[in-house]
């Protein structure tokens, strides 16, 4: 009780001498009540130093708010209450009261004041303001101030504070979406030996996450959390940087660390009721994603409906789903997702990006144009927005592939005749199509050699082709016109394919072909040509199991007609990150009008057939990935008179991703088919190279 007595008492004499202080320096003045108040003075400036000290800046600064009342003209104590603003994270308030009294501070206290300006600045600049415009002039506003202060440094009196200064343009270069720059930044700091901060170090695996280098961002991002274990949001980007390296277990290992560590609701102590726990929604959000990404779609979906059946007003769940959605192959309802989710938040970049995404899947390219437009308009620097513009431009620029393949069949000894398709068979075919003109329209161009060797006689199928194809929305139509160039068969020849979308999971095609070049080689060896008609439907009712069927018709210039009819089944078994198995069934039934013709034509024939088909990802960066993959089946056919036979088949590929749209493929098969009664063996192999296909 008395020690507050006497501070009052203290208190009191300041008070009292202030307001008769002139305009010279409060403690110039003489005798005994100047020395008494110069007393309390001490004490207090003591006081407010053992507070500083302790880290209670409060505390401290309402010392000094009573001292400027009692004191206003005195340097020494406008220069503790200022330095003990920027201590408290008052920087824009600190800087303020610099620029009054700049005489009143040390070289050293203005480049710490200028300096935790700009680093609110930069923070600051982060925080989601009234619109996306708004949030990216702060950005660059912050990212100018940082680089013009650097500019106008004097290298020869660099220092310490520059070094900091120089973090903080690491951050906002990271802001401002420059992430080469950024990255750029932090390995000429690193060159120098600097020990960069955790928050900072943050930015950096951003940036090298943005810049396609996932393996060095992981190392910068486990060096950020070392030193800062409470750093969420780059435990967030880490898992991604664990999944772009390839490492899917560990991301999804990081990620049901953090759910496990983070329960749906708080309860804080004193509250009336609990809140959610944002950090438990990243995890289990992120968590469905990354199992998505590694072809474990099925989880992705049920955790984000349960997730979007409690909070369906929530825009970032409904963008998510959307997304799963559309990697299942719906891509109307992955678009219905993606609406409601701007509708939510109409500055959601994911949403926006979502909705382009979906309607390019959909062929809707007059809207899509549209809002990749605006996409690009407000938020030009977004990595995110800069990726669907360049799948955009790779969908609708020129494609087209080459193909080139060959085999060889033999019969088993002295067995005469030559096998159903020729000694040796082979394809050469170049197809190539313009950009998407209007919105609507390519033209395609083709040339074709399709031959066979019947006994030493080589037959041809050579032909080139103009075509013109319209795509939109359901509708995707090629109507292509042939001439022949090959001594077997003249004149020209025309043939119409139409696919029509039906649903998400339905899709129908029809083919019609006059002088079908795909008719048998074997039949164009002797003049006869053939027309076919084709038709098609196949539901797909996930990414992961497909049922389809078949009916075509060949009606061949000899009067022969013949039929055929065949079903597909395709069932997913396996399913790892880098390695699917899929369990295949395959029906046929053929029957023809006469016998005796110059070709194989079965009278009847019916086959079945079961199968594997496994693909390994054996090496996969972005775009860039090698793959293998192998089909081994094994079945019966039967043919009218000749019995049944078993059959088995098996092929093996090789498949680089050589980026955006471009595919080099390459394989040999293998099989032993039943012809008439007589075993054959084949052996071939085939390449392709595709392009401007995402």
């Amino acid at each position: 009780m008395q020690s507050r007595l006497t501070a009052l008492a203290m208190g009191c004499a300041l008070l009292a001498a202030g307001s008769a202080m002139s305009a010279e320096p409060a403690r110039s003045h003489a005798g005994s009540n100047t020395a008494a108040s110069d007393d309390a003075l001490d004490t207090l400036l003591a006081r407010a130093a053992e507070h500083r000290d302790a880290g209670d800046w409060l505390a401290a600064l309402a010392i000094y708010e009573r001292l400027r009342q009692a004191f206003p003209a005195d340097d020494a104590i406008h220069r503790l209450r200022v330095m003990t603003l920027a201590d408290l994270g008052s920087a824009g308030l600190a800087w303020q009261l610099y620029r009054e009294r700049p005489g009143a501070f040390t070289a050293d206290d203005a480049a710490r004041l200028e300096h935790d300006l700009l680093a609110r600045k930069v923070g600051w600049s982060e925080v989601r303001m009234d619109s996306p415009a708004q949030s990216q002039r702060a950005v660059h506003a912050a990212l100018e101030q940082v680089q013009s202060h650097l500019g106008a440094r004097n290298p020869a009196e660099g220092g310490h504070d520059d070094l900091r200064v120089r973090m903080d343009e690491v951050y906002a270069l990271n802001a401002s979406a420059r992430h080469s720059e950024a990255v750029s930044a932090y390995r000429q700091l690193l060159a120098e030996g600097v020990e960069l901060p955790p928050y900072v170090l943050a930015k950096v695996g951003d940036s090298l996450l943005a810049s396609r280098e996932p393996r060095e961002a992981a190392g910068v991002l486990e060096q950020a959390i070392a030193l800062n274990p409470d750093d969420h949001a780059a435990r967030l980007l880490l898992a991604y940087a664990y999944l772009e390296s390839e490492r899917h277990h560990d991301a999804r290992a990081l990620l049901r660390g953090i759910a496990a560590a983070n329960p749906p609701w708080r309860v804080e102590d004193g509250a009336a009721s609990p809140h959610q726990n944002w950090r438990r929604y990243d995890a289990d959000t992120n968590l469905a994603l990354i199992h998505g990404y590694g072809n474990d779609l099925p989880f992705a979906q049920q955790q984000l409906e349960t997730m979007a059946g409690i909070a369906p007003n929530n825009s970032g769940l409904q963008s998510s789903l959307g997304q799963v959605y559309q990697m299942r192959g719906w891509p109307d309802r992955g678009l219905e997702r993606q609406r409601m989710a701007r509708t939510l938040d109409p500055d959601s970049i994911a949403a926006r990006v979502g909705i382009l995404e979906g309607l390019i899947a959909l062929r809707r390219f007059d809207q899509a144009r549209e809002h990749r437009d605006a996409l690009l308009s407000a938020f030009g620097d977004n990595t995110q927005v800069r990726r669907a513009s360049r799948y955009w431009d790779a969908y609708r620029g020129w494609r087209g592939h080459a193909l080139t393949s060959g085999g060889r069949n033999r019969k088993p000894g002295d067995t005469a005749g030559a096998p159903a398709f020729g000694n040796r068979e082979g394809l050469g075919e170049v197809l190539v199509e313009s950009p998407l003109l209007a919105d609507r329209w390519r033209f395609s161009g083709a040339l074709s050699d399709r031959h066979a060797d019947f006994l030493g006689n080589r037959v041809h199928a050579r032909h080139g082709a103009i075509g013109l194809r319209y795509t939109h929305d359901a509708v995707d139509l090629l109507v292509q016109g042939f001439r022949f160039h090959d001594r077997w068969a003249s004149g020209n020849g025309i043939a119409a394919a139409l696919d029509w979308r039906i649903s998400d999971t339905v899709d129908a095609g029809l083919r019609i072909a006059r002088k079908d070049p795909l008719a048998s080689l074997q039949a164009r060896a002797s003049g006869i040509t053939g027309d076919s008609v084709q038709a098609s439907l196949a539901w797909s009712p996930t990414e992961r199991s497909v049922l389809g069927t078949s009916i075509k018709q060949t009606r061949y210039s000899d009067g022969n007609r013949r039929q055929e009819w065949s079903g597909y089944g395709v069932q997913r078994l396996l399913s790892h990150p880098h390695l699917t198995v899929d369990g295949t069934a395959d029906l046929f039934a053929g029957r023809a009008s006469r016998q005796g013709v110059p070709y194989f034509n079965p009278w009847r024939d019916q086959s079945w057939e079961l199968g594997l088909r496994t693909r390994h990802t054996t090496w996969r960066r972005y775009e860039w990935q090698f793959q293998q993959r192998l089909d081994m089946s094994i079945g019966q056919y039967r043919q009218h008179r000749y019995g049944t036979a078993w059959v088995p088949r098996a092929r093996y590929r090789h498949e680089w991703g050589l980026g955006q749209g471009r595919t080099l493929s390459y394989g040999v098969n293998w099989a032993k088919p039943v012809y008439d009664g007589q075993r054959e063996r084949h052996l071939g192999w085939d390449v392709e190279y595709r392009w401007g296909w995402p």
